[in-house]
């Protein structure tokens, strides 16, 4: 047992010594506080350099409060919400100086652990009604749904006001449906139906109505439209008449229009006829005149070389013009053309 005790003393004694992993423990064992510290305060650093700044990306804005109080607000850069509507703004807190607004996004900065950021999309939201009956100025009866383009524009009195997308939307229907109702029930059908600019001369005015009263709640209203229009059964007959008789109208109309435009053109045509052939008669009469006038000198010129012969052609002429086909002439001896032709007969 002895003999073992001391084989096991010796092969102890035998193992070698790693010299860096001595040195290694012995600075771990003088350094190792320090440097973990140091660790510490570089993940601590981290973190606080990480909670002290904040990204607002380009279709979004962001809201910073500090223990519940509205600080400031980062919009984007081409929202103009807050000059649209100083007016209606001006007793609300983001017009009060004590709300700080930012345009533009990218990198922020806030104070880490204490100020809080809420972020708020830009984009464009849609909203759609329930199909609901109107009546028109003469009692007609319509089903319509109506839309709207609308987007956060203030995220401060968004928040304090709504709150959350559902309360904006039940906001929205409260609102937007009414005031489009009031303004249909002021329109004549025929307006409503096939007037596009009086239509939308009456959804502009209900556009402004309600974004006075949405731009309170940071929210504005881009765009209204009618959405779906459905006829009720006891309409369709009289509505489908009026369309076709406003088609035969216009149709009628554009058939005026073309042939008044016909009208025209022969006109003008017949006049330029009638000029050219002016012309052309004109121009004849002067051709005409110069060529007798011109055979009157060559006659007077052969007159002049041998009378005679011209006096018997000339009877000739008269002959050939007076005897018609198949006729006879009687003439007496003293007659001028029996004497002309007898006296080239002797």
């Amino acid at each position: 047992m002895d003999w073992n005790n001391n084989n096991q003393q010796n092969t102890a004694y035998q193992q070698p010594i790693n010299i860096n992993e001595v040195k290694a423990k012995s600075f771990i064992k003088k350094h190792g506080g320090r440097t973990v510290l140091i660790a510490v305060i570089a993940i601590l650093a981290l973190i606080l350099f990480n909670e002290s700044m904040f990204i607002v990306g380009e279709a979004e804005q962001a809201m910073v409060s500090r223990f519940g109080v509205i600080k400031r607000i980062i919009t984007n850069s081409d929202n103009n919400f807050h000059d649209k509507y100083a007016e209606q703004l001006k007793d609300e807190i983001t017009s009060s100086g004590s709300v700080k607004l930012q345009v533009g996004s990218g990198l922020h900065f806030k104070v880490p652990f204490i100020d809080k950021v809420e972020k708020y999309s830009s984009r464009l939201y849609t909203y759609i009604s329930d199909s609901e009956v109107v009546n028109t100025l003469e009692k007609k009866q319509y089903y319509i749904t109506t839309y709207a383009q609308w987007s956060i524009t203030d995220p401060a009195l968004f928040s304090l006001k709504l709150g959350s997308m559902t309360a904006a939307e039940n906001q929205l229907d409260n609102i937007i449906h009414p005031v489009i109702v009031q303004l249909i029930n002021r329109m004549l059908a025929d307006n409503f139906i096939s007037n596009k600019d009086a239509l939308n001369n009456a959804l502009q005015e209900g556009l402004n109505i309600v974004n006075q009263d949405m731009c309170v709640r940071g929210i504005e209203v881009k765009d209204i439209q009618i959405h779906r229009t459905i006829l009720p059964t006891g309409n369709i007959e009289s509505t489908y008449a009026r369309m076709q008789a406003d088609r035969a109208k216009e149709a009628q109309q554009l058939r005026s229009e073309g042939d008044e435009e016909y009208n025209k053109v022969v006109a003008a045509a017949d006049l330029e006829a009638r000029q050219i052939e002016a012309a052309a008669v004109s121009d004849a009469g002067t051709i005409r005149g110069e060529a007798e006038a011109m055979a009157a000198e060559i006659y007077a010129n052969a007159y002049s070389v041998d009378a005679d012969f011209y006096a018997y052609w000339r009877s000739l002429q008269a002959l050939e013009a007076a005897l018609g086909q198949n006729a006879t002439l009687v003439l007496d001896q003293t007659n001028p053309l029996f004497a002309d032709l007898m006296q080239f007969v002797k």
